[in-house]
């Protein structure tokens, strides 16, 4: 079974015991992290359909159907009930939708995914002239070295609030890195997620970040310049 018949069967069945679509789930990284979205996906529904309707809402919608059965058009007041209930459901799923992130690395692999290669593009051979603007929030500056490979850099969410995207420019080409100033990591952990490759570092100066590029850019041999490029500086006056 190729990929894409995979993905076609997984959003049409993705219960299905069929052997060979069972078979398929297993059979590479690419397909068993289509398979894990997809049960992440298919336990985030369940509970929305389970989500209770608040009792003042019920008791509301009771009083809407019995007022209508005094007036001529009974079916007006019926119709408000259900439109309001459905109203309540839509929005209750949607707010399920949206629960955050399982994990560090699953984060990683999203935010990347997100806009990673378009800041990859933006920032390979330039300069940016505003990262002292950015991580002063944070109450940081990036060594010399380190400032002057800066290609590209914003704020970006991260699992525990704001944080940095940038992209640095090395010899052996851009790199990623993601800075997370209040979000715990195992530091050193190795991620492959897409083709790409990334690190997650425990910061010298507090704070972690995922360091991201090819695998054929051996991110790991970065580790010290990274890890030593977060400066804290002193919010005294």
């Amino acid at each position: 079974m190729d990929y894409s018949e995979f993905k076609r069967q997984l959003g049409a069945d993705p219960t299905s015991q069929d052997p060979d679509f069972l078979r398929a789930r297993q059979s590479s990284p690419e397909f068993v992290r289509a398979a894990a979205e997809s049960d992440r996906l298919e336990h985030i529904l369940k509970k929305a359909l389970t989500w209770p309707a608040p009792p003042e809402l019920v008791a509301g919608l009771k009083d809407i159907a019995q007022t209508g059965k005094s007036g001529s058009r009974p079916w007006r007041s019926y119709a408000l009930a259900a439109s309001v209930l459905l109203a309540v459901a839509v929005a209750g799923m949607i707010w399920r939708m949206n629960p955050g992130y399982d994990s560090v690395e699953q984060y990683v692999a999203y935010h990347y995914g997100h806009d990673g290669p378009m800041l990859v593009a933006r920032g390979e051979g330039k300069q940016a002239d505003n990262v002292d603007a950015v991580l002063t929030r944070f109450h940081l500056t990036l060594a010399p070295q380190a400032k002057r490979m800066v290609g590209v850099i914003k704020i970006c969410p991260t699992p525990s609030g704001k944080g940095a995207h940038m992209v640095l420019n090395t010899s052996s080409g851009p790199i990623s890195i993601i800075f997370m100033p209040d979000t715990a990591v195992t530091d050193g952990e190795m991620l492959d997620f897409d083709g790409m490759q990334a690190q997650l570092l425990v910061l010298s100066g507090g704070g972690s970040a995922a360091v991201i590029g090819t695998h054929s850019q051996h991110i790991g041999r970065f580790r010290a310049l990274v890890q030593s490029a977060f400066i804290p500086i002193s919010t005294e006056a």
